[in-house]
């Protein structure tokens, strides 16, 4: 065995980054909107399952009255996927949007750390706390 070593002095090191001159966004959650930040952020409203709840109810209606099994109920639980796979792709375009532009413009942002899926249950915001998709923003961020 063999083993080499060499010595680097560590008064470089010692010295942290310079935060002064940074720009630092602050990210909170916020139930109506997604988030609420620091600094202004244009965002556009975001809300996908909400906007086509109405479609995907009456797609769910109609499988729900077809006969297992057959063709018919095939064919429309495509359609309910397609709808379900709609609102999945608005929401995870949005927030790559938004998470790039803020990768972007800001040398560093602090996330406010909430756990997602505790929230939802446990508070009956269900619906509303999964359609933000905080926890997928902050992941993406």
């Amino acid at each position: 065995a063999s083993l080499l070593y060499e010595g680097y002095s560590c008064e470089n090191q010692a010295a942290g980054p310079d935060y002064s001159t940074a720009k630092i966004l602050g990210i909170d959650y916020a139930m109506q909107g997604m988030a609420v930040f620091s600094e202004k952020v244009e965002t556009e409203e975001a809300g996908f399952f909400r906007k086509n709840e109405k479609r995907l109810a009456r797609e769910q209606r109609k499988l729900s009255r077809c006969v297992r099994e057959s063709h018919n109920y095939e064919l429309q639980k495509k359609k309910v996927a397609r709808c379900h796979e709609k609102i999945r792709n608005q929401r995870r375009d949005h927030l790559h949007k938004l998470s790039r532009k803020i990768a972007d413009g800001y040398d560093a942002a602090a996330v406010e750390d909430i756990d997602m899926k505790a929230m939802g249950q446990c508070l009956h915001f269900g619906k509303s706390v999964q359609d933000n998709g905080y926890g997928m923003f902050r992941e993406m961020l």
